[in-house]
């Protein structure tokens, strides 16, 4: 057994999605010793693609669009002719029809009709008021959204999705959700929206986004081989099952295939998984502050049904949100239309998301059960297909898939993060592992940030990505900036 050169340094990664590889790609690539350890038998994580019958799915579906001219310049270095442009249409079946999202404000009104529409806007307007009179901190959900949209937009559009997706009522929600996710879209930038179209100096980031023509979990895939062409490892089916420090530096952890453990030590970690489970892992025990804020802290699960069906296309859509309680999806998308090598020729598919709590009866239903439901709401609520057209389907069941914000949960975040950087030798990236709604973009980022603090620049803060309070989803051209990226 040969031991490896004194001065190349060992990085051990937790978790094999968008941000673990992105830090273990970059370290590799600057000479360092990775190895990747995923608890599943495939990389990508949420944003992984899985092969099935001659057709490729997405969890969910992922787009990458960012306003960031360096993470453009990564992704085009990764995939180069792999990616695709995607036109991007995203709509909201409300009441039996179909609205533009983002919310455009002349086919909200055609939708919801001219008292409703009046009634919507004086709502804005006294909503803006009453914040800009009193001052009254905004806490809640349901606070967010109506400062943004106005009670009336709130209840038809954005209340029902919202606890669907969450299993809570947006009152007991934090708001900071709503910020991060629509940091400066209102009611007022759907109005402005189609000034903004005669401005060639704001580019639309909606509109328009790069897709790896195999499907996102290409981009994960394309690290993990990166990896190992500079010399490291990804080891899939293992889980991280325990973390020992002395109290300053992480020493080693302890994997589990299963069948039998095995000790990995190293110079520096980097944990994608859930914030919550490495808290609870480490040996020394954390304190009992720690522990607790663990506890305060939850995830919501997801179940993705994905439907074979023997037709050219249902929508034309790259996502629709179904705001209907009655429908046991909240989510749906197309594959074939973020690009055809998605399904074969003749053929199309769709994924639809299940928000739920892992052992509850969604969870528990069979894959055959799953199929069943949603082809029945699909056929029954949204006359999209007829049940004949379903040639096969599966269900995928994720743990831990979006970071649920309670109204106390900044607290909790913040001791369990206190604790885990005062290891030195610790990076702590993505969505799970900063208890941070992050999209997959922003995962990479993160991991990029941690490799870079890693090789040296110590001062770097992977709590500043997606912190910027402008509206996400467009920015001002630059000479530097391409056009509809």
């Amino acid at each position: 057994m040969t031991s490896e050169p004194r001065d190349r340094r060992k990085v051990v990664v937790l978790g094999a999605g968008p941000a673990g590889l992105s830090a273990g790609y970059a370290l590799a690539r600057a000479g360092w010793q990775v190895d990747v350890y995923e608890q599943l038998d495939q990389v990508g994580g949420l944003a992984r693609t899985v092969e099935h019958q001659g057709f490729r799915f997405d969890l969910g579906g992922h787009r990458w669009f960012t306003k960031k001219d360096e993470l453009n310049a990564f992704l085009v270095d990764l995939l180069g002719d792999e990616l695709i442009w995607v036109d991007r249409i995203s709509r909201i079946y409300f009441d039996g029809h179909f609205v533009d999202y983002p919310l455009k404000m002349g086919n909200v009104l055609g939708e919801i009709g001219p008292v409703t529409g009046a009634r919507a806007v004086g709502d804005f307007v006294l909503a803006k008021a009453q914040q800009t009179l009193t001052h009254r901190p905004i806490r809640s959900m349901e606070d967010a959204y109506v400062a943004q949209f106005g009670r009336t937009l709130y209840e038809l559009f954005f209340r029902n999705y919202s606890e669907k997706l969450w299993g809570e009522r947006c009152d007991q929600l934090s708001g900071d959700w709503v910020t991060q996710r629509s940091k400066g879209m209102s009611l007022l930038t759907a109005v402005k929206d189609t000034l903004k179209k005669a401005d060639n100096q704001v580019e639309s980031l909606i509109e328009r986004f790069m897709y790896p023509a195999q499907g996102y979990g290409r981009i994960s895939e394309r690290m993990a081989d990166a990896i190992a062409a500079n010399g490291g490892q990804v080891h899939t089916g293992y889980r991280v099952v325990q973390a020992d420090h002395d109290g300053r530096r992480l020493r080693r952890v302890v994997v589990s295939d299963g069948r039998r453990e095995q000790v990995v030590e190293a110079d520096a970690f980097v944990s994608s998984i859930p914030m919550t489970e490495l808290a609870r892992i480490l040996r020394p025990d954390a304190d009992r502050a720690v522990l607790a804020a663990t506890e305060q802290l939850t995830y919501r699960d997801l179940v993705t049904v994905h439907l074979e069906l023997d037709r050219e296309q249902v929508t034309t859509d790259t996502w629709v949100y179904v705001h209907d309680p009655r429908v046991s999806f909240a989510r749906l998308h197309e594959p074939r239309n973020w690009s055809p090598a998605l399904a074969p020729a003749g053929k199309t598919s769709l994924v639809l998301e299940l928000f739920c709590e892992a052992g509850d009866e969604i969870w528990r239903t069979s894959d055959e059960g799953l199929c069943e439901l949603v082809t029945r709401d699909l056929a029954h609520y949204l006359h999209m297909i007829e049940p004949s057209e379903v040639i096969g389907g599966f269900a995928m069941r994720l743990r831990d898939a979006y970071p649920r914000y309670g109204l106390d949960y900044r607290g909790a975040v913040d001791t369990i993060k206190s604790h885990l950087k005062s290891f030195s030798n610790l990076q702590i990236v993505g969505r799970g592992g900063t208890f941070r709604y992050n999209n997959a973009d922003h995962a990479i980022e993160t991991g990029l940030l941690a490799a870079r603090n890693l090789l040296g620049e110590t001062t770097l803060d992977v709590d500043t990505v997606n912190s910027a309070a402008e509206y996400l989803e467009e920015r001002r051209r630059t000479a530097a900036a391409p056009a509809a990226v």
